[in-house]
């Protein structure tokens, strides 16, 4: 059997390849050595735009949590009001209905006995 000539231009996996040539490093700086001075805005970060940015963002995450929690308080609220506006309602509108019944029922019971019984 006859197997294709090798191509040396494909990398086999067991060779190291190696990558572009790397600067070298320099020595660290001895401990005693003062570091260069860098320039305030480098070494401190904006805290005032930082805390400016995260009052924002939890600013904004809790006012979508109170607008949800407004809108079940709310809804129970005048669930609660209108059950009992219903309750006192209905009291109301049963008294006044026996009254307009004992009405009716009595002009009736009148009638018929008007009928009944003509007068002498």
């Amino acid at each position: 059997m006859n197997q294709p000539p090798f191509d040396q231009g494909i990398p086999l996996l067991t060779e190291v390849l190696l990558g572009p040539e790397v600067a070298p490093v320099a020595p660290a700086a001895p401990a005693f050595e003062e570091a260069p001075a860098l320039p305030p805005s480098v070494v401190q970060p904006d805290w005032d735009a930082i805390e400016q940015r995260l009052t924002q963002r939890i600013l904004h995450q809790v006012q979508g949590k109170i607008d949800h929690l407004l809108e079940e308080r709310i809804a129970h609220v005048l669930q609660t009001a209108l059950q009992n506006a219903l309750i006192g309602m209905r009291g109301a509108l049963r008294e006044d209905l026996q009254q307009s019944l004992e009405q009716i029922v009595a002009h009736a019971v009148s009638h018929e006995l008007g009928h009944l019984h003509p007068p002498a």
